[in-house]
């Protein structure tokens, strides 16, 4: 092999960006020019390419972009083809001195600002992983959720598990103590145990999700004298067990292993659901629900079940009862489970997807319970309007409904609470009709109509003198089925800045400022008026 490196700056680099490439023309051009367009200083970045034997001009194009970038550029020459991409990445690896490393492929790009974002972040957060936004064709639905401003209830490690891509910055320093690198004996699925890998080991891992820091590019077809994608499903299924075998020995909690193990499976339900639903050969469709049986076998608990996703869930199930004709039907209708309309009975819920009650007597093979989705909806609630009208005055209207249940079964409140507990206040509200929710939300199923509310806060006429200072939040409670889900309260940008300096005298003493947080919520600041006592 032969390599070729541009000098540097005198210090280590903070960022080596890392791109194992074969034949990656015309795309690689756009991806150097992605980098040398980095608004982060040239002195703290490296690049390193290791092109894997091209027989196009990818390894001349490398060499271009090194002789005029102004930052240190290796590339790394392969006589031969690897084997499997995974011994490329090791090799990229192995030259990275950054402190953080990042992986790239040839058709990727990114953003102007992505490095310098990231880097701030993991500087600020001491993060050894951080994940950058992605976006780009053929993100499926709840890999996009790994993106949100914030993670959820399912923990910061098991969110970033939702996209299983390498674009991410890893802590060198935590994958060489760790030990962790490409798995060299896979012929596919390698970035799902070394992501995984690291997520789990990961101290801390935080989220850039306010820019888009990489666009994927569209994966190209296998050339001739490399190992295909493995199309076996049993191949297909190993890089998920030895993920959720790395998740079972690093995780630090019971349930962060259950958070975590959730999302491997709902990624491997779908992978093997997508192979159910393929011309693929009879024998290959039933190996995949085989497959299905396995993992559900070896690492479903309750813990786990309530955090996959209802519909993968009851495939799983239909599977590991061994219903080839069933989960090869849910399979082809999984894209319009969505529409499938609710039952409400009592203060019990279930979706009626395919088979919902088709069997029925003692030897019910798929019982009510994997479809019941009582403790499984969600409220929510967002702002539509916030209108001054008046020195003390503001005029909220919105919206707040429970997920797949017609509104107009459901009651709304809103609720003013102080963070962090120690106080609450109901504040009135009219309803008011929301149509268009049902035909941007019901999905042709659910009725949405009766969802809306306004209310009129006059902030000289509430008693502050009880109130606690400091941060408040508004909330909505929806009420349904005798039960109650509850949100806080979202407050879009541009409803947000009607709000701008808005400032409210509660009293002599108090003032009230309400505002739009960075997470996207509506919430007010309590505080003693300038001159004022105010009580605490």
């Amino acid at each position: 092999m032969r390599t070729e490196t541009v000098s540097g700056g005198p210090r280590p680099a903070d960022v080596s960006v890392l791109l194992a490439v074969r034949n990656g023309m015309p795309e690689l051009g756009t991806c150097l020019k992605s980098l040398g367009r980095q608004t982060l200083a040239s002195e703290r970045m490296e690049v390193i390419v290791v092109d894997d034997a091209s027989t196009d001009t990818s390894a001349g194009e490398a060499e271009a972009f090194a002789s005029g970038a102004g930052c240190p550029v290796r590339v790394v020459r392969r006589e031969t083809a690897a084997a499997v991409p995974g011994l490329v990445r090791n090799q990229a690896l192995a030259q990275a001195t950054g402190r953080y490393v990042l992986f790239l492929g040839s058709a990727d790009r990114l953003g102007d600002e992505a490095l310098e974002r990231l880097l701030a972040t993991a500087d600020r957060d001491d993060s050894d992983v951080v994940v950058g936004k992605v976006a780009g064709g053929g993100l499926r639905g709840f890999e996009k959720q790994a993106f949100k401003a914030k993670p959820g209830e399912e923990g910061a490690r098991a969110q970033a598990l939702r996209h299983l891509g390498v674009m991410k910055l890893f802590r060198r320093e935590l994958l060489s103590r760790n030990d962790i690198r490409f798995d060299a004996s896979l012929c596919g699925g390698d970035d799902v145990v070394f992501v995984t890998q690291a997520v789990a080991a990961a101290d801390r891992v935080s989220f850039v999700s306010d820019y888009v820091c990489c666009r994927i590019g569209q994966a190209r077809e296998p050339e001739d004298g490399v190992v295909p994608y493995a199309c076996d499903c049993a191949e297909r299924s190993l890089p998920f067990f030895r993920a959720a075998a790395a998740v079972a020995k690093r995780a630090r909690s019971q349930v962060e292993t259950e958070r975590m193990l959730s999302v491997l499976l709902a990624h491997h339900i779908d992978e093997m659901l997508s192979v159910v639903d393929s011309d693929a050969s009879y024998n290959e469709r039933q190996s995949a629900v085989l497959e299905m049986q396995r993992m559900r076998r070896a690492y479903w608990t309750n813990g786990v079940g309530r955090r996959v996703g209802l519909y993968p869930g009851l495939c799983s199930f239909a599977a590991a009862r061994g219903l080839f004709d069933e989960v090869c039907y849910l399979a082809v209708n999984r894209r319009f489970s969505h529409r499938a309309r609710t039952v409400v009975e009592g203060n019990r819920v279930y979706r009626a997807f395919p088979f919902f009650r088709a069997h029925r007597g003692p030897g019910n093979l798929l019982p009510d319970h994997v479809f019941e989705c009582t403790d499984r909806l969600r409220a929510r609630g967002e702002l539509l309007q916030a209108v001054l009208s008046g020195p003390t005055k503001v005029v909220l209207s919105g919206f707040g409904y429970v997920g797949s249940l017609d509104s107009s079964k459901c009651t709304v409140t809103l609720h003013l609470r102080r963070r962090g507990g120690g106080g609450a206040l109901v504040l009135p509200v009219e309803p008011s009709p929301t149509p268009f929710l049902t035909r941007e939300r019901g999905d042709g199923v659910h009725d949405y109509d009766d969802a809306g509310w306004r209310a009129e806060v006059d902030f000289d006429r509430v008693d502050w003198s009880r109130k606690k200072h400091g941060p408040w939040d508004f909330w909505v409670i929806v009420s349904s089925a005798g039960m109650a889900k509850e949100a806080r309260l979202k407050a879009p940008a541009s409803v947000g800045r009607a709000l701008d300096n808005g400032l409210f005298t509660g009293n002599d003493s108090t003032r009230v400022r309400v505002y739009r947080t960075p997470g996207g919520y509506l919430a007010c600041e309590i505080s003693a008026a300038a001159g004022g006592g105010g009580s605490r």
